[in-house]
């Protein structure tokens, strides 16, 4: 009998172990952010850009590699509202653009004090929709981002406040020296399910 209660006893001990070092998450975050266009120095033109803000919302999935180090991946999708603003003939004119981007991150995740993290890695971006119209370059190309954050895991839920900026353009295989290279910067909010 004592052997019978021993082997259960471990049994559930492990299971516990198991069930509390899950190493999965998926999450979804939201973002109203700043957005912006850069333009490469040295480049002379009498074009400007203007962010009028972002929404971006994103699917994550991060795997826990040890108890302070996870790979993240996942998809984001970025609306981006941008006023240009030129003057060719002496009078300024304004033009409103939108700028969808989809993005692939590819995260490291570093967790320090139980409840902060800092996460940087290389992105992959697709401008949909881009209009020949615009003045603006598509942002399709490989871009960069870098998150600094607080995180609460509750059981199976994980709440996530992410301070982030991401970089579009960084290299891009057509473009040949892009000069204007989108930005965004804001908090990320967010909520996860750990399994």
């Amino acid at each position: 009998m004592f052997k019978k209660a021993l082997f259960i006893s471990s049994f559930m001990l492990l299971a516990l172990i198991a069930f509390s070092q899950t190493k999965n998450r998926v999450s979804m975050l939201y973002s109203p952010a700043n957005n912006g266009v850069d333009i490469k120095s040295g480049w002379m033109g009498d074009v400007g850009h203007t962010g009028k803000g972002a929404n971006l919302f994103e699917f994550r999935y991060s795997r826990n590699i040890n108890s302070f180090f996870s790979i993240e991946t996942g998809l984001q999708y970025a609306h981006n509202k941008i006023e240009t603003h030129y003057f060719p003939d002496g009078v300024t004119h304004y033009k409103n653009s939108e700028i969808h981007v989809l993005t692939i991150p590819i995260y490291g995740n570093l967790t320090f004090l139980k409840y902060f993290f800092v996460e940087a890695g290389p992105t992959l971006d697709f401008e949909s929709k881009h209009a020949s119209s615009t003045s603006i370059d598509d942002q399709s190309g490989i871009g960069l981002a870098f998150g600094l954050g607080g995180k609460y895991t509750l059981r199976n839920v994980t709440v996530i406040v992410n301070p982030f900026f991401q970089r579009h353009l960084i290299l891009s295989p057509g473009s040949g020296g892009a000069v204007e290279r989108l930005y965004e910067s804001g908090i990320k909010f967010g909520i996860g399910y750990n399994f």
